[in-house]
């Protein structure tokens, strides 16, 4: 299958890619290198730097024949969300609106959007928190991601689109960046170290 990773130079994108690679797919990576890491590119994939909202994306999409598209690629600091709200919708929502009208008009197999696991609850009435828990994002950052996902019910039943949604709760492993604002498990193993 010809799958394209968006983010797939970044710690979990570029894992994605990894295991769709073993898996003897054909992968089409794409990213703004803004985050990620040359290294972190699987050396098997096909590299394109660029962002999401990049119109020559729904070129490389048909050019490589794309079947799949697992979405990773986003702006992902809470406190730059907050800072500056408009760059992270722009990022974000209208990115990957960008990325939904390609997935659309390619007929795309099936579309995997990467969310969060914790930014859309806001403060938790318990613990843990089930999917269907109260959603009360605090940060713009939150909001985007669950903008999205509405997009993607929009899409599944305007278009007929194939979508899943991932909520990741505290993912750590290789590759992660242990001095970022999120990834508790590494801030605290890289304290414990040093």
């Amino acid at each position: 299958m010809n799958i394209l990773v968006t983010g797939g130079a970044g710690f979990i994108g570029s894992q994605v890619a990894d295991a769709y690679i073993e898996n003897n797919h054909r992968v089409v990576i794409i990213d703004d290198m803004s985050t990620g890491r040359k290294e972190f590119i699987n050396p098997k994939a096909i590299f394109c730097e660029t962002t999401i909202a990049d119109p020559s994306i729904a070129e490389i999409i048909k050019e490589e024949n794309i079947q799949v598209i697992n979405h990773h690629a986003a702006q992902i600091s809470v406190h730059d969300s907050v800072k500056n709200p408009v760059a992270d919708a722009k990022s974000n929502i209208i990115g990957t609106l960008q990325l939904l009208q390609n997935a659309v008009s390619s007929s795309i197999r099936k579309f995997i959007f990467a969310s969060t696991g914790g930014a859309i609850y806001g403060e938790q009435g318990y613990s843990p928190a089930r999917e269907e828990h109260p959603q009360s994002p605090t940060s713009p950052y939150g909001l985007s991601k669950l903008s999205v996902e509405g997009y993607l019910r929009f899409y599944q039943e305007q278009y007929g689109l194939n979508a899943t949604v991932l909520r990741y709760g505290n993912v750590f492993g290789p590759r992660q960046n242990p001095h970022g604002e999120a990834g508790v498990v590494a801030i605290f193993c890289n304290r414990l170290l040093n």
